[in-house]
């Protein structure tokens, strides 16, 4: 009998105008959502400034609702599997307080689903990031830059705590050396656009090209420019011993020349299972993205300040061609930037909103990142909810059958045998309308193989590390457990104990019936590196709770 979501006609039709004419709007979205969500954490002040703020800095602060523990437990709920803390806002212990809160939601709402639930924990360096200074208090709390008048941007530090509508400060001291006479500097998210006219010392004549308000420490962005600045600041090493001592999940840089390298480096030992994920949004990052795939865990296109960069018309091209490349070297990615912006003090999104969450997965994405919507907005719970509907909704268009062909045509020939294995069970998934895939793992690698391949179904990965699960959110299709029963001494038995548990789970679950099959993927022996097993199996009335 066809699983919910399945859309069966469709995806195995033979051309893309048969595949679209058969997808089915009657047809129920599936069970359970394939697709990951990172949702960017508010703090109790959700500052507009950066931490290191003088005076002035209270008026510049509001509350936020994701500083709340009922709220986290009902995003978690909602179908949040990655939290990121944003560290352009807010100081240490902000941060520190806000990883304890979801450490005791997600311990609160683990009681309550009688299950260890999986949440990653990461943050995002502020790196090369460049910020306007505090607007002065005789002014308020923005200035109005007009349209057509000239305003000068100046690294002289005495207009740190005092920019006005003639004098914008700007964090970084050599900013006026490398930059040239006609280049473009773009303020906070391209609202504002200046032109330089005229360059001094410190500081650079500007015409306003595009006027706007222009508020506290907002980010100055200047396309095809690349500054010749340290990938890390002193805060940003300081955040990077806090990841490491707190044992956080995932670490997301800016890419530029040796970033990756340098951040590795400064991880060092004690940090070295700490995922690193890249964030792309140069032209850059998108030049050499075939280099950062081969050294990071994973990648996250930030569309804004790439579509700034490579113009917003070129963005589109930009998006599809680096997630081809991502899934094709099997490199998990992220979407971020503008995914619900309109649910940030609405309930309802906008259908233009919808069709692009849609598109992002159609094209290819691991996962998605929820940005203001739940760190300043009013309605983080019901954006997380929102956007887990749509996903399954999209999900469900996937031309499976396709996907599955193009990849395994990719695959260098001979293949190793977790390959062998992965590709084995996503086409029996997809023969035997399979209502999960099992997959019993010490290290992930083997059910990120097997994601790589695209099944309709979810992939179960069962393990016993907490960190290992937790970082699988990355990979499309994941749907991470954590194995907390002590090991049996007959490892046959063990194995047969934690498929029963994945079992017992997806059914209490609701996405396998009675009868369904399953697809077991194992290792011949116990442990790593030997994954070459697989095997069918049916759901059973009177599995056992373990």
């Amino acid at each position: 009998m066809e699983l919910p979501g399945q859309q069966l006609s469709a995806t195995h039709a033979y051309t893309p105008l048969d595949h679209v004419l058969n997808l089915d709007i009657k047809a129920p979205p599936g069970c359970q959502r394939l697709t990951g969500i990172m949702a960017t954490m508010g703090i109790l002040f959700q500052s507009i400034a950066v931490p290191h703020v003088g005076r002035g800095s209270h008026s510049h602060r509001r509350g936020t609702s994701t500083y709340d523990i009922e709220v986290l437990e009902k995003m978690l709920s909602s179908g949040m599997n990655m939290a990121l803390l944003n560290l352009n806002f807010g100081t240490k212990d902000d941060h520190l307080a806000a990883i304890t809160l979801l450490r005791q939601a997600t311990k609160n709402y683990s009681s309550t689903m009688g299950r260890n639930c999986p949440l990653a924990i990461g943050i995002k360096l502020s790196g090369r990031k460049i910020r306007t200074g505090i607007i002065a208090d005789s002014y308020g709390e923005t200035v109005e830059l007009r349209t057509g008048e000239t305003v000068r941007l100046t690294t002289d530090e005495t207009y740190k705590d005092r920019c006005s509508t003639y004098t914008i400060y700007v964090d970084f001291i050599h900013f006026a050396d490398q930059m040239s006479k006609g280049d473009y500097v773009l303020l906070d998210n391209e609202t504002i656009m200046l032109r330089v006219e005229f360059i001094s010392a410190t500081t650079l004549t500007c015409k306003i090209e595009r006027g706007g308000d222009l508020g506290s420490f907002k980010d100055v962005f200047v396309p095809n420019v690349s500054f010749d600045m340290p990938n890390y600041s002193d805060r940003d090493k300081e955040y990077i011993a806090m990841a490491i001592s707190n044992q956080l999940d995932f670490i997301v840089a800016s890419y530029s020349l040796n970033a990756i390298t340098e951040l590795r480096s400064l991880m060092g030992e004690k940090g070295k299972k700490i995922a690193i994920v890249a964030n792309i949004q140069t032209i850059e990052g998108f030049r050499n993205l075939d280099e950062i795939l081969a050294d990071v865990h994973a990648i996250m296109i930030t569309r804004q300040e790439l579509g700034s960069d490579i113009t917003p018309k070129k963005l589109v091209i930009a998006q599809k061609n680096m997630i081809a490349r991502a899934n094709k070297a099997n490199v998990p990615v992220c979407l971020s930037a503008h995914l619900l912006s309109s649910m940030r003090d609405k309930r309802v999104p906008l259908r233009a909103e919808l069709l692009d969450i849609a598109n992002c997965i159609l094209d290819g994405a691991d996962a998605l990142v929820l940005s203001a919507e739940t760190a300043v907005g009013q309605y983080p719970i019901d954006t997380v909810a929102c956007l887990a509907t749509t996903c399954k909704e999209a999900e469900a268009c996937m031309w499976s059958k396709q996907i599955f062909h193009d990849f395994v045509d990719k695959t260098p020939m001979p293949c190793d045998q977790a390959t062998g294995a992965a590709i084995a069970a996503v086409l029996s998934a997809q023969r035997c309308i399979a209502a999960a895939i099992i997959v019993v793992t010490s290290s992930g690698k083997s059910a990120h193989i097997i994601s790589k391949f695209r099944p309709r179904c979810p992939i179960i990965a069962v393990t016993r590390y907490g960190p290992i699960a937790r970082q699988m959110h990355f990979w499309r299709g994941i749907v991470p457990l954590i194995y907390e029963a002590a090991p049996d001494i007959d490892w046959q038995v063990d194995l047969n104990k934690r498929i029963t548990f994945c079992t017992t789970w997806a059914m209490e679950r609701g996405f396998v019936r009675v009868g369904d099959p399953l697809i077991i993927v194992t290792g011949w022996r116990q442990g790593t590196g030997y994954t070459n097993s697989m095997r069918i199996m049916y759901a059973e009335a009177d599995v056992p709770v373990v």
